[in-house]
């Protein structure tokens, strides 16, 4: 959602519903009356991309529900919460979608984040400050994993605290051996008997099979995006918005939507027709193509983008985040395949697997260099910097890493990152030239 006017009018229509001031509109209703806005303002994106927009805004509105809604971090098992009909509302993909109408700094630092510390990744702050501020629906209790973010535990359970709701944590392993398999799927377990003796209502196993049959169907559809991507030869996407993909894509795990977005992916990708108009419709033999390593800024990070995904001179063509199952689990036991697909999360695991991974995804695409975004707060990212760096070195893979926040344009430093990716451009096109 990156046209300004979607998210003009995106602001507009959320914030009066946010505040007192003029009419207050229920969350709900500002989120359905902006999915019948996008039908309109939207028409000149990819029909994929409308999808996305539409399904992940009815995730929201429906995560909104106070008797069904659950407060989550992005890596939890959401295909249980399915199973018993409740409704998972993701609070860091929710601070992005803040951050990316322009409206985090109407929250952040204004209603519960006093107390800690800058140095903390701003979408759990900004998280605190949502969850905080009263405008959303309580939730029935709150769930968090440990994978990847180790402000997990600690951004949920005072969320917990403060709503004075039940609070789970669940411990995801490094690896998918049957040690960790066993160990995952026990706290799943018993997560489910913890729901269970909460809600009053029995796990519905039918519907569990079903959110399970469909983290399976995903997986092999995006093995099958990922096999198109790393041959494609058009203009279809910003490269932001695969990078984004993200966050829907854990949000929404174990859920038909899910399924949907993915099938239109591909139905784009197989029509040769189908191209971004903002760009040109080939990518040329001389475009350099960029592989994103971690996260991208979400909010309107527009000054920057040309520089380094114009479609011409540069393409942000493939990145890390998006694939998170190996496509040949053959397990029908639910809870395994749960337990596998939150192991398997990218970035989850020993270093090497990520490095592996990375360097799979640069040959496979035939790329010229990567771009990791070290986010502020993000300890994971900054602290394995200097290993990654090392590991491309040594293999002569170019590699350039650009520290920046991710909600917070402020603390962001645009004109110094216009400078990092147009010297990192112009010493590739160089390298390119001397092939």
């Amino acid at each position: 959602m990156n046209s300004p006017l979607v998210d003009s009018k995106l602001r507009r229509l959320l914030y009066r519903s946010m505040t007192r001031d003029g009419i207050r509109l229920p969350l709900p209703v500002a989120f359905r009356i902006f999915q019948l806005v996008v039908r309109i303002v939207s028409r000149h994106k990819v029909p994929s991309v409308r999808t996305l927009e539409r399904e992940y805004l009815s995730y929201y509105r429906e995560g909104l529900m106070s008797d069904k809604s659950v407060w989550t971090s992005i890596f939890v098992p959401t295909e249980i919460l399915y199973a018993f009909g409740l409704s998972p509302l993701c609070l860091e993909g929710l601070s992005a979608l803040f951050a990316s109408m322009g409206i985090a700094n109407n929250f952040l630092g204004r209603h519960g984040t006093h107390f800690v510390p800058n140095t903390m990744c701003n979408f759990h702050r900004l998280s605190i400050d949502i969850g905080s501020s009263g405008i959303l629906p309580g939730p029935r209790f709150i769930i968090a994993s440990s994978a990847l973010c180790d402000g997990n535990i600690k951004t949920f359970r005072h969320l917990a605290e403060k709503k004075e709701v039940p609070f789970f944590f669940l411990d995801i392993p490094q690896n998918d051996d049957t040690a960790g398999i066993v160990y995952l799927v026990a706290q799943l377990q018993e997560l489910i008997e913890k729901i269970e003796a909460l809600t009053g209502k029995t796990l519905d196993k039918a519907r569990l099979d079903a959110a399970a049959r469909n983290v399976r169907i995903a997986g092999e559809l995006l093995e099958e995006i990922y096999r198109k991507r790393c041959h494609l030869q058009r203009n279809v996407y910003y490269g932001h918005q695969m990078i984004n993909f993200m966050l829907p894509l854990a949000a929404m795990s174990g859920s038909a939507r899910l399924i949907k977005i993915c099938r239109a992916i591909l139905a784009d990708l197989d029509d040769n027709n189908i191209y971004n108009s903002n760009f040109p419709k080939d990518i040329s033999a001389e475009t350099i193509k960029i592989i994103w390593a971690h996260i991208a800024p979400v909010f309107q990070y527009n000054e920057v983008w040309p520089f380094i995904d114009d479609g011409v001179r540069a393409k942000v063509y493939l990145e890390e985040c998006t694939g998170y199952l190996d496509g040949e689990i053959k397990s029908c036991d639910p809870l395994e395949i749960i337990a596998r697909r939150l192991i398997n999360t990218p970035g989850n695991g020993p270093l090497t697997r990520r490095l592996a991974n990375l360097e799979k995804i640069y040959n496979d695409a035939n790329a010229d260099g990567i771009v990791h975004f070290s986010h502020w707060g993000c300890h994971q990212a900054s602290g394995t910097t200097p290993l990654l760096q090392k590991h491309f070195a040594l293999r002569g893979i170019p590699f350039l890493n650009v520290n920046g926040d991710c909600v917070d344009a402020r603390s962001c430093g645009l004109e110094q990152h216009k400078t990092r990716y147009t010297a990192f451009l112009e010493s590739l096109e160089a390298q390119k030239k001397n092939q």
